[in-house]
């Protein structure tokens, strides 16, 4: 009687059971690999993707198709697009976000509200990118080469992060988690358009939401230094004139981003209520080349690292200035305040009160090894 039971418990069972009824076939889908958002005269939200399509054979490539829609909200521009291609759009594959630097200066929150939120977007891996134009036409020059344009955009962004112009990387994830923290802002990879080129401009520095300046390549790097962070490389390029006599003076091409850097951060308040940061960083330098006539011998090293720190110095106040100015408290001052001295944060107005901070910055330079030029 127990062998009928169980049959009959099994058949039952599997007669219940639904199967894949959700499963969607990889020809039907068309997916983003890349995404711009613009803000247009207007004030709507234009959004352009590409989509990759799938080969029709084996034998046959896949193909990327460039479509824009315009829409009052991220998700309106987003089912406009939906209703023009055919199949579903599914952003499963996207690598890189493009927003444009007018978007950016209206805000981000609003536009990208959705895609934070989202449980169908990923968001962990998703650069996210300012361009300094509209960010939709780089994404409709299709290819780079012989790489589609998704394709070439992550693997930039990707190089560039490896030579210290940004690092770590800023994802939609992480860009999210400090939106909501009140005592952090963030920097954007910035990147513009030249002919048929796109190139890299530095970064776009933010203050709550909105962007409010820029850093060059160079200021790039050192704000990467500063946050004691580094890439595989960190290569700069400077004029130095450790001996009067040399004519013309010699250039040194150095590498500070193979050794551990070392930082002090310090936030301290005074009594009068006065913020004050030390900052202070150490580094390790590989010079890669030097057109110098002096020898770069025990004596001449010596004089390199003092140059050099007295450089690099005055470069990292004149990056702090630059950040203090735009407002964007990239080092989370305002997050020390709120965890050790939160009596001060609190009497803070912090968007106007972070530009009175003090930084005391100091750099020094180590050369630790001349590599194959003596």
């Amino acid at each position: 009687m127990k062998r009928p039971n169980a049959a009959l418990s099994m058949i039952i069972v599997i007669a219940m059971l639904t199967g894949c009824w959700d499963r969607e076939y990889l020809k039907d889908l068309n997916l983003a690999y890349s995404i711009g958002f613009d803000l247009t005269k207007d004030h709507k939200i234009k959004e352009t993707v590409e989509l990759i399509i799938p080969p029709e054979s084996e034998q046959t490539a896949t193909k990327n198709e460039i479509h824009s829609g315009v829409g009052l909200t991220t998700r309106g521009a987003s089912n406009e697009i939906r209703s023009r291609v055919r199949g579903n759009m599914r952003v499963l594959k996207n690598g890189v976000q493009l927003i444009s630097k007018s978007l950016a200066l209206d805000g981000i929150m609003a536009p990208m509200d959705v895609n934070f939120r989202d449980p169908g977007n990923p968001i962990a891996n998703v650069r996210m990118v300012v361009t300094e134009h509209e960010a939709g036409e780089i994404i409709n020059q299709k290819k780079v080469g012989v790489l589609k344009i998704g394709d070439f955009l992550t693997q930039k962004i990707d190089s560039l992060e490896k030579m210290s112009l940004f690092y770590p990387p800023e994802t939609v994830d992480s860009v999210y988690r400090t939106l909501l923290d009140p005592g952090q802002d963030f920097a954007l990879p910035y990147i513009t358009k030249k002919g048929e080129e796109i190139i890299a401009k530095g970064v776009a520095l933010f203050h709550d939401q909105f962007y409010s300046g820029s850093l060059n390549t160079d200021e790039s790097i050192v704000l990467v230094l500063l946050k004691g962070r580094r890439g595989d490389n960190a290569r700069l390029t400077k004029k130095i004139d450790i001996n009067p006599s040399d004519s013309p003076h010699g250039e040194i091409s150095f590498n500070v981003g193979k050794k551990k850097i070392k930082r002090k951060f310090k936030v301290f308040v005074t009594k009068n209520g006065d913020v004050h940061v030390n900052l202070n960083i150490k580094l390790k330098a590989i010079v890669e080349e030097y057109t110098g006539a002096t020898p770069l011998n025990d004596k001449a090293i010596s004089r390199v690292n003092k140059e050099l720190s007295d450089i690099l110095t005055k470069e990292a106040q004149d990056v702090i200035r630059k950040i203090q100015k735009a407002n964007c408290d990239i080092f989370g001052v305002g997050r020390h305040l709120i965890a050790y001295h939160n009596h001060v944060w609190k009497q803070k107005n912090w968007a106007k009160d972070y530009r009175d901070v003090q930084f005391h910055t100091k750099v020094q330079v180590s050369v630790i090894s001349t590599g194959v030029i003596q």
